[in-house]
């Protein structure tokens, strides 16, 4: 099987049964050989930041001489970036994350491994379930001495809770999203995602949800596990604007190219799990934190892409996202004022997401709003999202425009902006490797 071949076979299972329960996954894993139990990890939850967060804490512990796995979802430019590994010897300059993805042939074999254990089952797993094991196989045949897993969607019956009990569990801001599958408020969907946190373990929680946080603390008391939630007032920034930012937290003092307040919130929960970490005896000094933060690249995720105009890339995919992004830019510029850069929106989304909370939002900066449609099934057709927005935004915004696919929006965007003006391509990680191709091809034009 060749690496287009596997990738086919892999996407082909999407439209499997996504039955909740964990029963598929643990029968694949039985056939596989149980690559899970002969590893150590750090589970990662949550709705908003869990990527980000799980680069940064991958990239202290590489910094300290461990060779760690990285299992992240979705992936923005290729596949292979779910799967990734990065060794003690060196930083991957080279690569858009910092990590080595795995290669085709290691994956492609993978698949066919995989693929062999499944037809021996009576009900085929899904395309998540699937991934997991390849990329808990993949983690062993790598050697790795520590792998940092995301959770996909959930927690309590997301294919990645078939592991034992992590060194750590980290749940990241929590919000409304995909609601259709784990519940209808911020409390319902907590208690599902705080699912992952097993029997004594040592959690930290994102916290600034009151709602959220009651159903964590019913779950540690529950599994007798003890609760961090760092005190993100003790943040003293020293900068914070469009090319950076530099804080202090305890004893660490950071510079992240990563832009946002709440980016340097997921880092002060990544510097509360290296304390726990440490306590279970993992060797983190202060330059290993400082230069691991330092070290992360974390792509779509406020990138910023090209200057005069500036331009931006963000995954913004919901309420809460889109607010940590908006407040981002009205924390930077002054928005709406007489003489201030215009900030002008490439905005597509997925249909099933809560548009209108996300319009409202972005409103608060936006001057135009230039509607795309993704090249993704789930995509929210363009001429629908028009009139969305334009129902919704009209009187908040001077122009709302349909703009066609992405690449037209982009370029309309491009002609209505000024050198110091700022487009902003939000709504949706699905759009994010479109944006970034299209960008990069008129770099290398001009």
């Amino acid at each position: 099987m060749n690496i287009n071949e596997a990738l086919d076979y892999v996407h082909g299972l999407r439209w499997m049964s996504k039955k909740l329960g964990l029963t598929k996954t643990e029968a694949l894993l039985d056939l596989v050989g149980n690559p899970e139990k002969k590893l150590k990890f750090i589970h990662v939850g949550g709705t908003n930041g869990k990527g980000s967060t799980s680069a940064m804490l991958a990239e202290i512990l590489r910094c300290t001489g461990l060779k760690v796995g990285l299992f992240t979802s979705p992936f923005i430019m290729r596949f292979n970036e779910r799967i990734m590994v990065s060794t003690a010897e060196a930083y991957n300059k080279d690569s858009l994350f910092g990590f080595k993805e795995i290669p085709d042939q290691a994956l492609a074999d993978l698949v066919t491994f995989v693929k062999a254990a499944v037809d021996k089952m009576e009900e085929p797993p899904s395309e998540f379930e699937v991934v997991t094991v390849i990329g808990l196989l993949y983690f062993l045949e790598q050697n790795c001495d520590v792998v940092v897993l995301e959770v996909g969607m959930g927690g309590e019956f997301d294919a990645t809770n078939v592991i034992p009990a992590p060194l750590a569990t980290i749940l990241v801001n929590i919000g409304l999203d995909h609601m259709q599958y784990l519940g209808n408020t911020v409390a319902e969907i907590a208690r599902t995602k705080s699912g992952i946190i097993k029997s004594r373990s040592d959690v930290v929680f994102y916290g600034e949800c009151p709602e959220a946080e009651a159903e964590i603390e019913n779950r540690c008391k529950e599994t007798g596990s003890k609760l961090t939630i760092p005190d993100f007032k003790t943040i003293k920034v020293k900068k914070a604007d469009l090319g950076g930012q530099s804080f202090a937290y305890g004893e660490y003092d950071i510079e992240m190219p990563m832009i946002g307040a709440y980016q340097r919130k997921n880092a002060a929960v990544v510097m509360e799990a290296v304390e726990l970490l440490k306590k279970k005896g993992l060797r983190i000094d202060r330059e290993a934190v400082e230069q691991g933060i330092k070290n992360t690249k974390w792509i779509a995720r406020l990138e910023k892409l090209a200057e005069n105009p500036l331009i931006f890339v963000d995954g913004s995919h919901n309420p809460q996202g889109m607010r940590a992004t908006i407040d981002t830019i009205k924390n930077c510029i002054e928005v709406k004022k007489p003489g201030s850069p215009k900030v002008i929106c490439v905005f597509g989304v997925m249909a099933d997401k809560d548009v209108d909370g996300i319009l409202k939002i972005m409103a608060e900066a936006a001057s135009e709003i230039i509607c795309v449609q993704p090249l993704y099934p789930r995509a929210m057709n363009c001429e629908d999202l028009y009139e969305k927005t334009s129902l919704l935004c009209g009187n908040e915004v001077d122009t709302v425009i349909c703009g066609g696919d992405v690449p037209a929006g982009i370029e309309k965007a491009l002609e209505r902006a000024s050198d110091k003006d700022i487009v902003l391509c939000l709504g949706s990680l699905y759009m994010a490797s479109e944006v970034r191709n299209y960008i990069s091809g008129l770099k290398e034009h001009n």
